[in-house]
């Protein structure tokens, strides 16, 4: 009975693992379909040249929950502040403590919704507003 129980766990632990890799993956690509929707006006000079190492890291972040906080950060140091909602700057602090101390996928999902939220429309691509609803929804379920 003990060793059936001790499988089990085993089994349900493996589970677990395998299943919070596949939503650090799926953070990642949300992440990557968020930054396509900011317009590089609306971004620091340097990000041009950063994008694409910057999508590879994130690429190859998997489950490292350390490498998406940075990762994340990045994205959102370098829009500028005129793509953002004009309260962004005196939540920015707070939002960067929630992003740091973030320990699962899940409560880092949180904060990309709050780092989202605080990105103007008049920033992102007009598709974005059709795509919005499905990115939260498909956000929210990590």
């Amino acid at each position: 009975m003990k060793k059936a129980i001790f499988i089990l766990a085993m089994i349900l632990s493996i589970a677990c693992i395998a299943q919070s890799r596949v939503y650090a993956g799926q953070f990642g690509e949300l992440l990557i379909e968020l930054e396509t929707s900011v317009f590089y006006s609306v971004q620091s000079a340097e990000w041009r040249s950063r994008r694409d190492a910057w999508i590879a890291d994130v690429r190859a972040a998997g489950d490292n929950i350390a490498s998406l906080k940075r990762l994340l950060v990045e994205f959102e140091t370098h829009l500028n502040y005129s793509a953002q909602a004009p309260v962004w700057r005196n939540r920015r602090a707070q939002w960067l403590q929630n992003v740091n101390s973030a320990r699962t996928i899940h409560e880092l999902a949180q904060q990309l919704i709050v780092c989202e939220t605080a990105i103007g429309y008049s920033a992102q691509a007009a598709a974005w507003r059709s795509r919005r609803p499905g990115w939260l929804s498909r956000v929210r379920a990590l």
